[in-house]
C-alpha cells in the first residue's frame, strides 16, 4: 500500500475496555503512514465510547455479542452484522481479538490482505488470516506487540509519542459536573481509587483500601480520595468510606460511562487500583498507577510504561490465571502496607515516579 494513497481498514476489537485502548498506539502509528485513513471498527456496544478518543474513526460496527450467541435473535443481527462489514472493500483488516469468532468476521468482510497473529488465543483464528504476524519474542506487553504487528504490516519502524488521550469536550464536562455535584472544586487535590475488577482473585478486600487511604490521610491530609467503579462496585465503596471514616472520602461508583470515566481519572493526580481496565486508561492519559497484582502477569498485562507502580506477592502460585483462589486463601492479597506506602509517600513527595515497584 502507497503511503499516499486513501485507505479503508477494518479493526476487529469487540472487547474489553483496556485492551481496546491497548490498540490505540497501533492505530497512532497507521495514522501517521496514512494521514487520511478512514477506520471502521468493529465494537461490543458497552465500549463504543472508547472509540471517540481515537484518531480516523469514520464508522463503529457493533458486535452484539449477546444477540449472536441465542438461537433465537441470531440470524436478524448475523446478516445486520455480514450487510454491514459488505459495505465497504477495505484495503486491510486486522484482528487484535484473535478469537475465532472475531477471525471469523473479518473474514466475512471479503477483503484481501486479513492480519492477525500467528500465535493467536484460539489456534483455529489463524485459518482465516491471509497475513499471520509473528512477533518478537522482546514483545511481552500487549501494546507492544499491537505495535509490532502494525509496524509489520505496514513496513514501517515509526514508533509512537507519549501515550496522552486527548480530552473529549461533551464528557470533560458531564464529568466536570459530576465532581462539583460532589463537592469537588477546581482547587482540589485528588487521588483516584479503584477497587473493583471482573475476578474476584483481582479483587482486594476493602478493609486493604480503607488501611491505605486511612496512612495516606494522616500523612496528606490535604488529599481527596475518589472512588471510582460500576454499580457493582457500590458495596466495596460503602465498606472502605465505613471503615476509613473522615479521611475525605467521595465515591462515583456506578455514576460514570466511559467517557466520563476517562474524564475523571484525568482529574486525579495518581490512581491506586486493583489489576482492571481503567489502569490502562490512567496509563494512556499520562497518570502514573500504583496497583495490586495477583493472578495475571503485568508484564503482558499490566498499566503501560515505566512509570507505575506494581505490587505482587512472591508466591509459587502467583499468576495462575485463575479468576477464584483454587487455594481459597487469596494469599496473593497479602501484601505489606507498609512497603506501599514508603512508595506512596516517595511519589507523593517527590512528585514522579522513576521505576517499577515488584
Amino acid at each position: 500500500m502507497e503511503s499516499s494513497k486513501k485507505i479503508k481498514v477494518l479493526i476487529v476489537k469487540p472487547s474489553s475496555l483496556g485492551d481496546i485502548f491497548h490498540v490505540f498506539p497501533a492505530i497512532t502509528i497507521l495514522t501517521s503512514v496514512y494521514p487520511d485513513v478512514e477506520i471502521d471498527w468493529i465494537v461490543h456496544p458497552a465500549f463504543a465510547d472508547t472509540l471517540k478518543y481515537c484518531p480516523n474513526i469514520r464508522r463503529i460496527i457493533f458486535f452484539q455479542r449477546k444477540e449472536l450467541g441465542s438461537v433465537k435473535t441470531f440470524l436478524p443481527h448475523f446478516f445486520k452484522l455480514l450487510s454491514e462489514l459488505r459495505q465497504e472493500r477495505y484495503d486491510l483488516v486486522v484482528d487484535f481479538q484473535g478469537l475465532f469468532r472475531s477471525a471469523f468476521f473479518a473474514w466475512l468482510a471479503r477483503c484481501r490482505q486479513i492480519a492477525g497473529f500467528a500465535s493467536p488465543k484460539e489456534s483455529a483464528a489463524k485459518f482465516f488470516y491471509s497475513r499471520k504476524i509473528v512477533v518478537p519474542a522482546s514483545a511481552l506487553h500487549a501494546v507492544d506487540k499491537n505495535i509490532s504487528m502494525m509496524q509489520q504490516l505496514l513496513n514501517t519502524a515509526n514508533t509512537i509519542p507519549a501515550p496522552v488521550l486527548t480530552t473529549v469536550k461533551e464528557f470533560s464536562e458531564k464529568a466536570e459536573k459530576l465532581l462539583s455535584d460532589s463537592g469537588i472544586v477546581s482547587s482540589d487535590r485528588i487521588i483516584g481509587i479503584i477497587p473493583g475488577a471482573r475476578w474476584q482473585s483481582k479483587c482486594w478486600p476493602p478493609a486493604f483500601f480503607a488501611e491505605i487511604i486511612s496512612a495516606v490521610n494522616r500523612l496528606h491530609p490535604e488529599f481527596k480520595f475518589l472512588i471510582i467503579g460500576s454499580g457493582s462496585d457500590s458495596k466495596a465503596s460503602s465498606e472502605i468510606i465505613k471503615s476509613a471514616a473522615n479521611a475525605g472520602i467521595i465515591s462515583l461508583t456506578g455514576k460514570t460511562g466511559i467517557g466520563e470515566l476517562v474524564e475523571t481519572i484525568r482529574r486525579c493526580e495518581f490512581i491506586i487500583s486493583n489489576d482492571s481496565g481503567p489502569v490502562h486508561i490512567a496509563a494512556a492519559i499520562d497518570k502514573t498507577v500504583f496497583a495490586f497484582f495477583g493472578p495475571t502477569d503485568p508484564g503482558k498485562t499490566g498499566p503501560y510504561g515505566n512509570k507505575h507502580y506494581i505490587f505482587q506477592a512472591d508466591l509459587p502460585c502467583i499468576k495462575c490465571l485463575k479468576r477464584k483462589c483454587s487455594l481459597g486463601t487469596f494469599e496473593c492479597h497479602k501484601l505489606e502496607i507498609d512497603k506501599i506506602m514508603d512508595k506512596l509517600n516517595h511519589f507523593i513527595n517527590n512528585g514522579a515516579a522513576n521505576e517499577n515497584a515488584r
